[in-house]
């Protein structure tokens, strides 16, 4: 009865670690750099000397970063990926209207990751327009006095070959990608000029 027991008990946990296993087959994004739903660490802030306190004051509040941009490593991507593209938008941004702080894509579909600084440097992908006109990554630097804002940072598998145009806006994107896109994962932090 025992032997009987103990070996209904090691099937149902193979079974359960089997369907486990398939469960976890969906596409994953991580980060070395920044902890999802935790505080994004300054140095991945922006470095703007020049940034306005708020859009109500032109006082000029330099933001904290250094504007590198986080280690991003994606995971199981579904069969068919063409190439990959990643948005990074502030969702508190402009009073709740948001802020595109990052446009990529044309991610070539052997990649699995963009290592620290190289979304600053414009390496791996081609870049689109952020809110600031920006191509390349620009980190976090929400209006001084405002609580942190929610950063959420997209990876997107898509069936698009790696052709799109340089200088797309997030808007633009989406819509040449509508139709196309496979799955995605997304990693989120929170940034505040200053904490108390």
């Amino acid at each position: 009865m025992y032997l009987l027991r103990a070996g209904l008990l090691a099937l149902a946990l193979e079974l359960v670690m089997a369907s486990l296993s398939q469960a976890a087959s969906w596409m994953t994004v991580t980060s070395t750099s920044i902890r999802d739903g935790q505080i994004i660490p300054f140095r991945f802030g922006a470095d703007d000397p020049q940034r306005a306190c708020s859009p109500r004051d032109p006082a000029i509040c330099p933001c904290p970063g250094k504007n590198v941009s986080p280690e991003l490593a994606w995971h199981n991507a579904p069969a068919g990926t063409k190439s990959f593209a990643i948005l990074m938008y502030d969702v508190d941004g402009q009073y709740g209207a948001g802020v595109s702080h990052w446009v990529a894509y044309n991610i070539a579909p052997t990649r699995t990751e963009l290592k620290e600084g190289e979304a600053t440097a414009g390496t791996g992908f081609t870049g689109g327009t952020g809110t600031r006109g920006n191509a390349n990554y620009v980190g976090p630097c929400p209006p001084q006095g405002d609580g942190p804002h929610h950063y959420l940072i997209t990876v997107m598998a898509t069936d698009l070959a790696p052709s799109l145009a340089p200088g797309l806006t997030r808007e633009q994107f989406l819509d040449a990608a509508k139709g196309h896109f496979l799955t995605s994962a997304t990693i989120g932090g929170l940034f505040a000029r200053s904490y108390r």
